[in-house]
């Protein structure tokens, strides 16, 4: 098979797409410039980044390609093992997640609680077990900006536990979608109803991070790539993004959301249902459309790169980071720009050639094990 053919299967299985590794630079570059924004201020006293306000709205945004990001690429790769194999090993897909998110996370966890240990940071143990046991979004312990990036990574964790069993149980396409877009509505109405009534009575803190409140954000990345899997659907998502206007109208659409003010709540809430729609729905296109220039630079060698960096990035830039009112004397000699972003960029790459790529591979050296043995039983 040629290297372009075999590149075209890749996109339609789903086994890699090189455009995501762009949307996770993308996404990462978002939370980097948010959380480093008064950093960078102190130092270029510059007008422009002066409005932080603005700057930190894009870590969420960040946050939510993240979101629209899982959903879609981890439901492509279960229809592609699901066609492959005939089936999904649950068993195969929990192994290979846990020995790619939980190594270097527990890493960082354990550094934190060594640097709360010694009196560097203020880290609650409650705070510190919550995250360690997938709860930070939902803890009522006391909260740690150092720690406080867990909270969308518990959302991701919880997705995983659930979604590969529901994909399992359910075997067709469309009882899929029909469960995946009722879930996704379900999670905006009870978002708009709990925000209103106070039905729950969460702070705002622990509201906008709770699962039941942002899953929508995974799910309609989910249902992207259901809908990319059924031959119906997919000649229709493919002539949207054949006109020479239809991605660039979604990004525009997603951009002026981005920037209008908040206003009326109603509005606001409806406008959160939009914009996690459109975001699967742009990423799908770059996929779909690779060789127009937006896929073209997506997939350029430093966007592929900073993508494969992105997990580790996303852990430890909280450590460094830092808005001006949390810093913390202990660190405050690589708390300050460009100490910060170099110290981060350093502690990431040895994350990922030290922890990340050895347990990932090991991870997949299990699971062939795995699939040997039931071979040889059969």
């Amino acid at each position: 098979m040629s290297t372009s053919a075999s590149m075209h299967t890749a996109r339609n299985l789903g086994t890699y797409l090189p455009t995501l590794d762009g949307w996770r630079a993308i996404a990462i570059a978002l939370v980097l410039l948010a959380h480093g924004s008064e950093s960078m201020q102190l130092v270029f006293n510059s007008d422009w980044l002066a409005h932080s306000a603005a700057f930190k709205k894009l870590g969420l945004l960040g946050v939510q390609v993240f979101f629209g990001l899982s959903g879609f690429l981890i439901t492509s790769k279960l229809i592609e093992e699901e066609s492959r194999r005939g089936q999904v090993s649950l068993r195969s897909f929990y192994i290979r997640r846990a020995f790619r998110i939980l190594p270097a996370s527990v890493f960082f966890l354990a550094v934190v609680g060594l640097l709360a240990l010694t009196g560097v940071l203020d880290v609650s143990l409650g705070r510190w077990l919550s995250t360690l046991l997938f709860a930070a979004n939902y803890t009522q312990a006391e909260h740690s900006w150092y720690l406080g990036h867990f909270w969308s990574l518990a959302v991701e964790e919880h997705f995983y536990f659930l979604w590969p069993a529901a994909f399992l149980l359910l075997k067709i396409s469309r009882p899929r979608m029909a469960l995946v877009l009722a879930m996704a509505l379900l999670v905006a109405v009870w978002r708009a109803l709990d925000f209103k009534f106070q039905i729950t009575g969460s702070s705002p803190a622990v509201f906008w991070g709770r699962t039941d409140i942002q899953a929508d954000g995974i799910l309609w990345g989910v249902l992207m790539a259901l809908l990319y899997g059924d031959a119906v659907f997919k000649q229709r998502l493919q002539r949207l993004y054949a006109l020479p206007l239809g991605w660039p109208l979604l990004l525009s659409a997603l951009l002026l959301i981005e920037a209008l003010p908040s206003g009326n709540w109603k509005l606001d809430f409806a406008l959160i249902t939009v914009k996690a729609v459109l975001i699967p729905l742009l990423i799908l296109g770059t996929v779909v459309q690779s060789r127009r220039l937006t896929g073209r630079v997506l997939e350029s060698a430093p966007l592929r790169l900073l993508g494969r960096l992105s997990y580790s990035l996303y852990l430890w830039q909280q450590l460094f980071l830092v808005w001006s009112a949390e810093r913390v004397t202990g660190l405050a000699w690589v708390q300050v720009f460009p100490y910060n972003l170099i110290a981060v960029f350093v502690c990431a790459s040895l994350s990922l050639l030290l922890i990340e790529n050895p347990l990932i591979a090991l991870g997949h050296r299990l699971v062939k094990k795995q699939a040997l043995l039931r071979t040889s039983r059969v």
